[in-house]
C-alpha cells in the first residue's frame, strides 16, 4: 500500500479535485483506494456525498475521531463512496480544533495518530491511500506528512498558485529531520493549466528549469468536465470515461505508477522559489 499526500499551502490549486479524479481512475483499473479527507472544510467528502450528508456525519464517524485520540476502528470512520473500489474517511469541521499552528511542537501522539491509524490493519486492504490536506501547514497537514510515503504538490503555473512551494519544502525538511525521514517527493503537478495563456507557458518553463524531473510531464488542464463530474458525485473516469479529461487523469496515473515503480520519488530539497 502506498500512502500519497496532496499538499500545498495555497488553496484552490486542485488538491481535492486531483484526489477525487485520481481515485476514480485507479479504482477503474481494479485497485482499491482509500481517500482520507484531512481538511476540516471536508470538500472531498462533499464531492462524494454532498453537503447535507456531510454535515450529518458525527465527529466520531470522521477524521476528527482520529485526532481526538479515540483510536477508532476502521469500520467506524471508513465509508464506501458508492464508486466501486473507493472508500473514504470523511472530513469534519470538528477537526479544526486540532489543526493548530506550530504542529512540530504538538504531542507525539497527535503528530503520529494518522500514521498509526493507517498502519493498523489497512495495509492489506488498500493499494493506494490518497490524503487531501487543508491549504495550510498546520497540524492536519503535518500529520499527513508524517503518515505518508510520498508527496505530490499540485500547483497552478502562475504567481499565486506557486507561492507556497518554499513553505512546503521547509515543512517537509522538518518532517524528514524527525518523524518521517523516508518521505519522498513524487513531483510537482501543474493543474488548471491553460496552454493558451502565455503566463502559464512561462511559469511551466520556469518550474521545469528550477525543479527539472520533479515536475510531472502530465499537466491537468482547466476543463469543465472535472467540475461537472464532481457535481454529479463521480470521478471523471466514471462520468466521461472516454473523454479527453479522463485520458489526462489516465496519463497521470501511469506517470505516478512509473515513478513509484522506478523509485524516482526524490528527497525534497529547497531549490529556490518560482
Amino acid at each position: 500500500m502506498a500512502v500519497v499526500v496532496m499538499l500545498n499551502q495555497k488553496g484552490g490549486v486542485g488538491k481535492t479535485s486531483t484526489c477525487h479524479h485520481l481515485a476514480g481512475t485507479v479504482a477503474l483499473g481494479g485497485r482499491r483506494v482509500l481517500l482520507v479527507d484531512n481538511d476540516p472544510q471536508a470538500s472531498l467528502t462533499q464531492g462524494f456525498f454532498g453537503p447535507q450528508a456531510t454535515r450529518r456525519f458525527t465527529p466520531a464517524e470522521t477524521i476528527a475521531a482520529i485526532y481526538a485520540g479515540e483510536e477508532p476502528f476502521p469500520e467506524q470512520v471508513i465509508r464506501p463512496t458508492g464508486c466501486d473500489g473507493i472508500d473514504l474517511v470523511p472530513g469534519s469541521k470538528h477537526a479544526t480544533e486540532h489543526n493548530v499552528p506550530m504542529p512540530h511542537r504538538a504531542s507525539r501522539e497527535i503528530q503520529t495518530c494518522l500514521r498509526e491509524f493507517l498502519d493498523e490493519d489497512l495495509r492489506g486492504r488498500y493499494d493506494l491511500v490518497l490524503i487531501d490536506c487543508p491549504p495550510n501547514l498546520h497540524l492536519c497537514s503535518w500529520a499527513a506528512l508524517v503518515a505518508s510515503d510520498h508527496l505530490i504538490v499540485p500547483l497552478q503555473p502562475e504567481d499565486y498558485g506557486a507561492q507556497g512551494i518554499i513553505e512546503v519544502q521547509e515543512s517537509i525538511d522538518m518532517v524528514r529531520a524527525g518523524a518521517n525521514p523516508e518521505l519522498n517527493l513524487l513531483g510537482y503537478l501543474l493543474t488548471m493549466f491553460n496552454p493558451r495563456l502565455s503566463i502559464h507557458q512561462m511559469y511551466e518553463k520556469l518550474l521545469r528549469e528550477l525543479y527539472k524531473d520533479d515536475v510531472f510531464e502530465t499537466k491537468v488542464p482547466i476543463a469543465a468536465d472535472y467540475k461537472e463530474a464532481i457535481a454529479g458525485r463521480k470521478p471523471i473516469a466514471q462520468h466521461k470515461p472516454k473523454g479527453a479529461s479522463a485520458k489526462v487523469i489516465q496519463a497521470l496515473v501511469r506517470e505516478i505508477d512509473q515513478r513509484l515503480t522506478a523509485g524516482s520519488g526524490t528527497q525534497v530539497e529547497s531549490r529556490g522559489a518560482a
